[in-house]
């Protein structure tokens, strides 16, 4: 099959970008990095505070003493109003 000028370019290009890298050893040479994620760590961050602490303060609720000394605590810091 003959190839086409186009073809013939584009594998001249190919074969001096690997003439560059051969005999060089893999850690020398530029690695992609990896895929980042879409979604922002501090946004993980706020969702994961949203989802994880209700469900570790629910079951203070339960026990009057343990919720009445953590709203002290938050009340005395200015989070919550008594």
């Amino acid at each position: 099959m003959v190839q086409t000028p186009q073809q013939r370019r584009a594998n001249a290009k190919y074969a001096s970008v690997n003439e560059k890298r051969m005999g060089k050893p893999e850690s020398t040479l530029k690695k992609k990095d990896a895929p980042k994620s879409p979604v922002n760590k501090i946004i993980v961050g706020v969702l994961i505070f949203v989802v994880i602490v209700p469900l570790l303060l629910e079951p203070l609720r339960l026990l009057p003493q343990a919720w009445e000394y953590i709203m002290q605590i938050l009340s005395s810091i200015g989070l919550v109003k008594r």
